[in-house]
């Protein structure tokens, strides 16, 4: 019978994890697209102290839980990390062919992304508190939006 892996302090680790001579642990992942992907942390379980001089991070485990739920919420867990701007970026690049009055629009709303404090935030972070929050600013400052129902 095979011997379990264990971490340096004699826990058994699960499938995908290890650990690093340096300390950290390491969980390996297939991503959507195929590629192998890693994840760290200085702690296995969130019990665990992290070393001097290093700083504090959640658990491997607890990452792990949390990129699992993405994963089987349909998230994807590489994108989550761009921004507004760019996720509008890229819905208006896979609709190019539009009307002159169209590309306009999607310009001035791009403009407007930009500028504001909205534009540069992570689409993970964002809320739809957070998208009501700024189309009421929107029309405080005289912007016209076609579609305020949010």
């Amino acid at each position: 019978m095979s011997e379990k892996r264990r971490d340096n302090k004699g826990r058994i680790l699960k499938t995908g994890e290890s650990q690093r001579k340096d300390g950290r642990y390491l969980y390996k992942y297939i991503d959507s697209f195929g590629e192998p992907q890693f994840v760290y942390s200085w702690k296995l379980v969130a019990t665990d102290r992290v070393p001097a001089g290093k700083r504090d991070c959640i658990s491997l485990r607890e990452k792990i839980a949390e990129l699992q739920k993405d994963i089987h919420d349909g998230i994807d867990v590489v994108g989550k990390k761009m921004t507004l701007c760019q996720l509008y970026a890229k819905q208006n690049a896979q609709r190019p062919k539009v009307r002159k009055n169209t590309e306009t629009g999607r310009k001035y709303l791009m403009d407007i992304l930009k500028k504001d404090k909205l534009g540069v935030r992570s689409i993970d972070s964002i809320k739809p508190s957070d998208a009501k929050e700024w189309a009421i600013r929107m029309s405080e400052n005289g912007v016209l939006l076609q579609s305020k129902k949010i």
